[in-house]
Formats: structure tokens, sequence, C-alpha cells
């Protein structure tokens, strides 16, 4: 199994076939009305602003980009704007699938989680406002194959030893 894992962040993301997996982590909620810290402005240009039922979610992606990257150290290298992704409650099951929109969250101590969701979506899973962090489960769809790491299947006796690389570990800034 290939594994993404970033120098500042403390979870890591699973190649599982054409998908990035990161499993039981926190999930936290941005923009709209009740954020006082967000202009609504976001990364791929989508306002939370005057969208308050978007199903959107910001993730912490390790790119090159003038200034300071706030999110550098991350497992997940730069992707596609409004790739989709599933996000599962941990303990519920409940699910919402959503489009990438923003970069975020920043690494520790900054902050805490994986991913940060739009109000609808974090609302959408069960989530309180007020509470603000909910334990999630997410795949990002497609997100191997874009990288291509999409995952091959090879016939059981053909299987990848540790020895032969099979417990590989990529770290994003070689993934150029």
């Amino acid at each position: 199994m290939k594994t993404l894992k970033g120098y500042r962040y403390p979870w890591t993301a699973s190649v599982e076939g054409d998908d990035l997996v990161v499993k039981g982590e926190h999930a936290t909620w941005f923009g709209g009305e009740g954020d006082r810290y967000d202009d609504g402005s976001t990364a791929s240009g989508i306002s939370t602003k005057g969208n308050p039922d978007f199903l959107g979610c910001a993730l912490p992606m390790d790119f090159h980009r003038s200034g300071d990257n706030p999110c550098a150290g991350s497992p997940l290298p730069k992707l596609a704007w409004f790739t989709k992704v599933l996000v599962t409650n941990h303990d519920t099951g409940a699910q919402v699938t959503v489009s990438l929109i923003d970069l975020g969250p920043s690494a520790p101590p900054a902050a805490t989680a994986a991913i940060d969701l739009t109000q609808a979506a974090f609302k959408a899973l069960g989530g309180s406002l007020a509470q603000g962090r909910l334990l999630v489960d997410f795949r990002i769809l497609g997100g191997a194959k874009q990288l291509g790491m999409a995952e091959v299947s090879t016939p059981a006796s053909e299987s990848p030893t540790a020895a032969d690389g099979g417990d590989l570990s990529i770290t994003p800034e070689f993934l150029t």
C-alpha cells in the first residue's frame, strides 16, 4: 500500500485504487455568515458568503505558491479544484460528497484538523457549529489517479513485499 506522509501534519493518506483516503481525523468548518475570520473568498474562486447551501471543503495541500504556504508539510500535494471528496461521519456513518474549493486547514499547532468543511457540509454530517469539530473519514475521489499513483491490481502471488517496495512512503516534495 502506498502512503503519503507530510512532515508537519500527524496524519497520512493511503492510496486505495484511484482514490486517496484519510481515516479517523477531525473536520472543522469555515466560511459563511458565522465565520468572522473568513471574508468568503476561496482559492478556487467560489465564495462562501451568500452560498449557505454550498457543499465544499478545504484540504491542506503542500505546493509551491508565492508567499507563505500555511499548509507546507501536508501529506497532500496539489489537487485540482472541484475534485470530489466523499466525507463520512466516523461515528454515525452519515455521508456527503463535497467539492474541493479552498486551501486549509493550516499545519499544527495553528490548526488540528485534516479537512475544513463549509457550514452546509458540516451540518449535513450531523456536526454542531457550536462544537466546531467532528471525527471523519474522507476519500478524495480520483485523487491518486490525478497524481499518477493509482494502484494496479496484482495477483496475490505477485504482490510486492516490504523488501521490494510494497510499503512505500511518498512525500509531496517528490511529486512534481
